[in-house]
């Protein structure tokens, strides 16, 4: 395990975040008198810039974008108190401070969000930075990632992600690559990226610092 940075992605990886987004997006379809996705549809719609998930279960044409983008958030914002760190997180972030690793979080969130609801979960301490994006547009975050590595001694670097773009990121930072199978996008999407897939942080810990 010689890894020197550990970039981790937030939503869907560290924070088992999925049922606060599907109970979001179904609020907001029961709303329109639409029927409400199951996981299996929503893990397949998902996707970086989150416009297009949207374009596959909304009116985009005759709907305002922002709105939605609103409803979304309030939504998530009030069914996040049922969520919690995925299980394993507190020990694997341990293991890696341990092993002198830098810790970051590069996510698509909203950055005021992001920062507020990592200090609410009590792992600031853990990270050297987080950066969030500056809207709620949910875009790539490959250019963050880029910036802070650029800033920073080279060493060698793994990003731990639930999404294809967290793949699609590493291969465009050079660095390794762990995808986890219960977050927001469906397995063999993840499995066609060809990065190493684990089903929980304790897999991850496992491959990494006990084989």
């Amino acid at each position: 395990m010689d890894y020197r940075y550990i970039l981790w992605d937030w939503n869907g990886t560290l924070l088992d975040d999925v049922s606060a987004s599907l109970a979001s997006v179904n609020d907001m379809l029961a709303s329109r008198q639409m029927p409400p996705l199951d996981l299996t549809r929503y893990r397949d719609c998902i996707g970086v810039p989150i416009v297009k998930f949207y374009e596959r279960v909304f009116d985009l044409e005759n709907e305002d974008y922002a709105e939605i983008l609103r409803q979304y958030n309030e939504g998530y914002l009030y069914h996040l108190k049922d969520c919690s760190l995925a299980q394993g997180s507190l020990s694997l972030l341990q293991r890696f401070r341990q092993a002198g690793c830098g810790q970051v979080i590069v996510s698509s969130s909203q950055c005021d969000q992001l920062c507020e609801n990592v200090k609410k979960y009590g792992v600031g301490g853990y990270f050297d930075a987080v950066l969030g994006a500056g809207d709620y547009l949910a875009t790539s975050k490959i250019d963050r990632a880029r910036a802070y590595l650029d800033s920073h001694e080279s060493g060698k670097a793994l990003v731990i992600g639930d999404l294809e773009h967290d793949a699609a990121m590493a291969d465009e930072l050079g660095a390794d690559c762990i995808l986890i199978t219960y977050g927001h996008e469906k397995y063999s999407r993840l499995a066609a990226t060809g990065a190493t897939l684990c089903g929980s942080m304790g897999e991850i810990e496992k491959l990494l610092f006990e084989s």
